[in-house]
């Protein structure tokens, strides 16, 4: 699976973790048994330019397979934004709807 993630400011940064051995429904029912990863990761930097015309607007992280295309995602787009007081406030209001709606 090939994952594209935005990066919003420069000189951003990226960090890997919060690996799962089993997760209920997403994240979005608050469990899940977390586990150590070892892995072998090649990051590349695309810039919009570099990317298919559709793709060039997309503000969230989205997953390539052969055949399929994958939403990865919060309910909110910039919940960094919303939820500036409390982050972890984003628990509280996601749910499995919304995060389903094809808008």
């Amino acid at each position: 699976t090939t994952m594209y993630y935005p990066v919003e400011v420069a000189g951003a940064l990226l960090s890997m973790g919060d690996a799962h051995m089993a997760q209920g429904d997403s994240e979005l029912d608050g469990t899940g048994v977390e586990t150590s990863v070892t892995g072998t990761f090649r990051v590349t930097v695309l810039k919009s330019a570099d990317l298919a015309p559709w793709q060039q607007s997309l503000d969230f992280p989205m997953g390539e397979t052969e055949s399929h295309w994958i939403v990865h995602s919060f309910t909110e787009i910039d919940y960094l934004d919303t939820f500036a007081d409390n982050p972890g406030d984003i628990y509280g209001v996601s749910n499995v709807d919304s995060a389903m709606k094809n808008t």
